[in-house]
């Protein structure tokens, strides 16, 4: 068994174009809020809850206060199992006011990268030739760990969710920590119905995904949501460009579209609307519709899509 240890490193997409800011969230209740404070107070209240099994990919803690929220500490640990073809291994966390908009995440993005020289996929939909075939590595019971630990965050008034999402594993344990709160802890759930798309789940006109070129023309695909969708796009590239478009069921629309290359680094096109890994995309049950393109050399270059069908506590 493989072990892959990933402890807060910088963003696996261009460290240094991302804000501190993004989210996600969950499907099991697990118990009931509680009144919040009325006043402002020391960050005295502690909260700590390890959920893990075959359900897990993803858990949110609610927290309410009528004041500005101080957190002391938050310390989140996720081990997962993973197995599939994936070349991503993300995860995210973040604390999100759905009623104000207002979210935040950790400047770092906890991520690591897969995929091997001798793996391929191709998809052709080109004036009546249509065939696929996968040649993408298998991956069997890799170890991954991430932890985020933050100190000294600030909040608004409010009711806030803490959202972690995991990579997709068959068996996950989330850990969340908090050391030191003035705001009251309500309903806790969690769920596995966390998902990661990447070139190989979009159908195109051309789809080649390999170690030293990978093509994505005129990708699309759709994810159907029961209650609440919330998501992350990954566009992590050598030396290339890629862009993910998206659609939500209101008709709402956002492109996020990243160049890279050896000399001048890497940055955002200027219509750009959102960043890659720090700015969530949230929205309500329905189809959603994903457009997506690259054209990249180098390993590991994916376009990718981290989200889950979610209820809050």
């Amino acid at each position: 068994m493989k072990t892959i240890v990933v402890l807060i490193v910088f963003s696996i997409l261009f460290v240094g174009i991302y804000p501190t800011n993004s989210y996600i969230y969950s499907d099991k209740k697990e118990e009931k809020p509680l009144p919040s404070p009325t006043t402002g107070a020391e960050p005295t209240t502690t909260f700590y809850r390890e959920i893990g099994g075959k359900d897990t990919t993803w858990c949110c803690v609610e927290l309410h206060a009528n004041h500005t929220i101080h957190i002391r500490e938050l310390y989140v640990k996720i081990a997962a199992n993973e197995t599939g073809a994936k070349w991503l291994s993300v995860s995210r966390l973040a604390l999100i006011n759905f009623e104000t908009g207002e979210y935040w995440t950790p400047l770092v993005d906890v991520g690591g990268v897969h995929g091997g020289y001798l793996d391929w996929y191709l998809q052709v939909d080109i004036a009546g030739l249509n065939f696929t075939y996968s040649h993408l590595n298998t991956s069997e019971g890799s170890r991954t760990i991430s932890i985020d630990s933050v100190h000294n965050i600030t909040l608004s008034s409010g009711t806030w969710y803490l959202i972690v999402l995991s990579v997709p594993a068959p068996e996950c344990t989330i850990t969340t920590y908090i050391n030191g709160t003035n705001a009251a802890i309500g309903g806790v759930t969690s769920g596995s119905t966390a998902f990661l798309l990447e070139n190989e789940d979009f159908w195109a006109t051309l789809n080649l995904k390999s170690a030293p070129l990978s093509i994505l023309y005129d990708g699309s695909t759709t994810v159907s949501i029961n209650n609440t969708f919330v998501g992350f796009v990954y566009i992590n590239l050598w030396y290339g460009r890629g862009s993910i478009e998206y659609m939500s069921p209101e008709g709402d629309t956002g492109k996020c579209e990243v160049w890279s290359t050896f000399f001048r680094g890497s940055g955002l096109s200027n219509d750009s609307t959102f960043y890659p890994a720090s700015t969530p995309i949230l929205g309500s049950y329905g189809q959603w519709t994903f457009n997506a393109s690259m054209v990249a050399i180098g390993v590991g270059n994916t376009v990718g899509i981290l989200g889950a069908d979610v209820k809050l506590p």
